[in-house]
């Protein structure tokens, strides 16, 4: 049996919306992509939804937002500066890090629990101090973090929040979507995602002055799409408003080939969302023996938190044995994966780039020299997931 990380979702109900895009002879950014934009808005329960072409991007616009001389400041806050410090988890992507440097900013790396993968409020809170200008909150492979608890410390110390989303859209903390409690949410809908609109990704704030900048910096820095467009022609009636640019920016557009998939699968969201939380109750009923003999560690979730497993994750007792058994399952024709970067800091991009940590990073070497996981996606049946156990059993009965 060949058990891939992830298999398609896309039906004909996707392939018909992307013919008749096509079909329309308008294939970029436009009606179709302003409409996702408001569905998800409703979905997650965020007054505004910015559309982009990546997770990535979408990281990338947040943290160009809060370091652009327009960011709208309000409260204690104060604009993200060369040589300031972002708190950010020793486990997570890339992409939710190289922003931060890009910025001009110091990423302060914190330790995460490598029983639920995500950091803890003490941890954050810990590593805070005079240079600190944000906390990106990441929520690690379909889990979540307890959003009021990092509100909360975001807001007593006047700093930026920043929920990184890609890897847990749907997920809920005490009944409200992760990535909207704090001042910028991101998410990602690559294709092994939640859901896919192929590449793409959302950039969300309650802050309406918020989403014009990442409008601009969305579209090369131009005030076209802005919702107070209005404002800029008369304070320059000189420039043509159709090339007006107030600011620098990027090009992360989306199409409207993207968003039209992405319309097709946000209403299946919910029940992909079910199926994973089935899958990933099934394994860990199957694989409880091995947990309670002390050989795996299993994913375990808080009460709060309703997740929506991006894997299937297991932190081994040792390194040997986490080799055997990843060996033991890709010969299986199980797929599987590090849990994503590991401990960030041992990336071999870090020898160029200054970086801080807060205490000690043993978690986070505990998920990279320990750890692997594999898929859980919808489209996994019960043989399959019975396999896996199945798979699992046998590595450590030899």
């Amino acid at each position: 049996m060949k058990i891939p990380l992830n298999k398609s979702t896309l039906s004909e109900e996707e392939y018909k919306a992307v013919i008749d895009v096509l079909d329309s002879g308008f294939l970029t950014m436009g009606s179709k992509c302003f409409e996702f934009e408001a569905e998800f808005a409703k979905y997650v329960g965020s007054k505004n939804a910015v559309f982009v072409n990546s997770g990535s991007s979408a990281n990338l616009l947040a943290f160009f937002a809060i370091a652009n001389p327009l960011c709208p400041i309000k409260g204690k806050k104060r604009k993200l500066m060369p040589g300031d410090e972002v708190i950010v988890p020793a486990v997570t992507w890339s992409t939710s890090v190289w922003p931060i440097i890009q910025a001009g900013a110091i990423p302060r790396f914190v330790d995460c629990d490598p029983t639920t993968l995500q950091v803890t409020p003490e941890t954050v809170k810990a590593a805070i101090n005079e240079k600190t200008v944000g906390i990106c909150a990441v929520h690690i492979l379909g889990n979540g973090l307890d959003g009021s608890a990092y509100a909360q410390i975001a807001n007593e110390h006047g700093l930026w929040l920043i929920e990184d989303t890609c890897e847990s859209l749907g997920v809920k903390s005490d009944n409200k979507h992760v990535g909207t409690f704090g001042d910028i949410g991101t998410y990602s809908f690559y294709f092994s995602h939640h859901i896919t609109s192929v590449e793409g990704g959302m950039v969300v704030t309650d802050d309406d002055d918020m989403a014009n900048l990442l409008r601009s910096l969305r579209s090369h820095g131009w005030t076209r799409h802005r919702t107070d467009t209005d404002k800029f022609t008369q304070l320059y009636p000189e420039v043509d408003p159709r090339f007006m640019f107030i600011t620098t920016g990027f090009n992360v557009r989306p199409t409207d080939i993207n968003a039209a998939i992405g319309l097709k699968q946000l209403p299946k969201l919910e029940g992909f969302n079910a199926h994973r939380r089935d899958i990933s109750a099934a394994i860990s009923a199957g694989l409880k023996p091995l947990a309670d003999e002390g050989i795996l560690s299993l994913i375990r979730y808080d009460a709060k938190i309703s997740a929506a497993p991006f894997g299937y994750p297991v932190i081994c007792s040792s390194r040997a044995i986490r080799d055997k058994l990843q060996k033991h399952l890709e010969n299986s024709g199980i797929e599987t994966r590090p849990i994503i970067c590991g401990n960030m800091t041992r990336q071999p991009a870090f020898q160029h780039y200054d970086y801080l940590v807060s205490g000690d990073l043993r978690g986070a070497d505990a998920v990279m020299d320990c750890g692997l996981y594999w898929g859980t996606h919808p489209g996994m049946t019960q043989s399959e997931v019975d396999y896996i156990v199945n798979s699992v059993r046998e590595c450590f009965a030899k």
